[in-house]
């Protein structure tokens, strides 16, 4: 089985690598390479996990319909249950080596992640480009995300953005001068947090009508075994 550093090392590089190739003009890398580094990655990480095969199977039929032509949105799909599961793993990979500021570090990650598609689906993108741009801070960005899900009859909107701004500001919150016992117990209830949130962004986009590539029942297993992990 893979080693968490030589796992750490990969998907990192390879989730940017997904991330240039969607989004980014004008990238020149080998895509077929690419996909089969990809499927390799959930593989490996799934057996790290013990998923049992819900987090290799979905990577590599997304990778597969990824390669094929007139499959909008499946390598999207792709990059984000690789990239959440991975950003998860490592924040619980922190939290058990003591370090949670470093796990806040990966929660901002996936927070960002999934709020940036939560907003791709809901047709208000501009909020992610004011967000990325420090026109606004992170709280403004989730203040007009979650009005706009209310006006589009997502009850749940502003819980769920009170959620994921807890998770997201964690290493914000953590006082040096704390007892370790309290900030571990705070590193926890975020992941756990970010966890919830995460699945809960999969049930909005569903209610817009543009729920991820991906079945939400084996992403929900995924994500329990990660969480169970602090």
């Amino acid at each position: 089985m893979a080693t968490w550093k030589s796992l750490d090392a990969r998907l990192k590089r390879d989730e940017k690598s997904l991330h240039d190739y969607l989004w980014r003009p004008g990238w020149t890398g080998d895509s077929e390479a690419l996909f089969e580094d990809l499927v390799r990655d959930a593989k490996d990480l799934d057996d790290y996990l013990k998923a049992g095969g819900k987090l290799a199977r979905r990577a590599k039929s997304l990778a597969s319909a990824a390669r094929a032509k007139g499959k909008p949105g499946s390598g999207e799909s792709l990059f984000e249950l690789l990239s959440h599961a991975y950003d998860l793993t490592a924040a619980t990979e922190h939290y058990r080596s003591g370090d949670f500021g470093g796990a806040g570090d990966h929660l901002k990650e996936v927070m960002g992640s999934v709020t940036i598609g939560v907003c791709a689906n809901a047709g208000c993108f501009q909020y992610v480009q004011e967000w990325e741009s420090k026109k606004i801070a992170f709280e403004a960005y989730m203040g007009k995300l979650a009005d706009h899900l209310e006006s589009k009859g997502v009850a749940t909107a502003g819980e769920w953005k009170r959620l994921v701004s807890a998770a997201y500001r964690l290493k914000e919150t953590l006082d040096p001068a704390t007892p370790k016992p309290e900030q571990a117990l705070a590193a926890r209830a975020a992941i756990a947090t970010a966890g919830y949130a995460t699945l809960a962004s999969i049930s909005i986009r569903k209610s817009l009508g543009a729920a991820p590539k991906y079945p939400y029942g084996d992403f929900a297993a995924v994500l329990s075994k990660i969480v169970a992990r602090v």
